[in-house]
């Protein structure tokens, strides 16, 4: 049987004006054969019932399992169908109309018979010279888009997932995202599950995806001294965030002193500003991650 060759899985919750937006661009891009999945969490805000006016795009409703859980169902939705290839985006991305194509252009070219998750730039949708998210430190990477693009890739980092390739081989090789994760770090556990596994991970330059700037709310560690901060998480759903930390942090050796750091700054930012419960629900469910325990 010959497979199919991409699917484009977006995941959706609640944004349906984003989501409306994101499915014209990949409607718009210059690659072919491209088939559409919209995996819709549970949303309340009428993108159900206007997914079911659509007949050119397949559709995956489901309660809400968070990004993890939606990015499951898009990753198993490409096996069972036989894709060749999986690119995968939020609902408030926006693909650049020749992405799809550029990446799977250069995926022969770049990865020289080695295996790779490929991602498209992602640049701020407002600011078309400023990249959106933050790069690995010891890659000195610039936030301006013209100094970025003065090298056709950048080896080691990207910025999942939003504008993300991965071949069919990859999922079965590595599995699929771990769903029990829900939100904040799910993405970070596969990547770095795919380098464990000999896998590059490879931003593409000339492909442009298209994001709004990174949202959160930052905390102060220390009363009235702002030099070090923390990124703070509603609190209804701080326990998946502290949770995941728990976990990808103590799986993979490499994450040793980042761990150290996250532990004792959360600690003390929650401590010295008198965020007991917090600080409570902070220790539960690090420990929780730590072992595993996703019941």
């Amino acid at each position: 049987m010959k497979k199919k060759s991409c699917l484009a899985v977006v995941v959706t919750y609640n944004r349906l004006c984003d989501l409306k937006i994101a499915l014209e661009a990949l409607h718009n891009q210059t690659y072919g054969d491209l088939d559409i999945l919209v995996v819709n969490n549970g949303s309340i805000d009428g993108t159900k019932e206007w997914l079911q006016t659509r007949s050119d795009i397949c559709v995956i409703n489901q309660e809400n399992l968070g990004g993890a859980g939606g990015f499951f169902a898009g990753m198993d939705y490409m096996i069972r169908h036989e894709y060749e290839w999986l690119f995968l985006m939020d609902d408030d991305g926006i693909p650049d109309k020749n992405e799809i194509a550029t990446l799977i252009h250069e995926y022969d070219v770049v990865c020289n018979h080695k295996r790779a998750i490929l991602n498209a730039l992602v640049v701020d949708k407002d600011n078309h010279n400023l990249t959106v998210f933050s790069w690995k430190r010891e890659l000195h990477i610039p936030k301006s888009v013209n100094e970025i693009r003065t090298v056709e890739y950048i080896y080691g980092d990207i910025h999942p997932f939003n504008g993300t390739l991965i071949h069919r081989d990859i999922l079965k090789s590595i599995g699929l995202i771990k769903k029990e994760m829900f939100i904040w770090g799910d993405e970070q556990e596969y990547m770095s599950r795919a380098v464990h596994s000999g896998i590059d991970l490879i931003t593409v330059t000339k492909a442009i995806h298209y994001h709004p700037k990174e949202k959160g709310t930052w905390g102060f560690v220390f009363p009235l001294i702002k030099k070090y901060k923390v990124l703070l998480k509603p609190k209804h759903l701080s326990h998946f965030f502290y949770r995941n930390a728990g976990y990808f942090l103590n799986k993979y050796p490499e994450n040793k002193k980042e761990n150290i750091r996250f532990v004792v700054a959360y600690f003390l930012r929650f401590l010295l500003h008198f965020e007991i419960k917090e600080l409570i629900k902070f220790i539960k469910y690090y420990i929780r991650g730590m072992r595993n325990d996703y019941r």
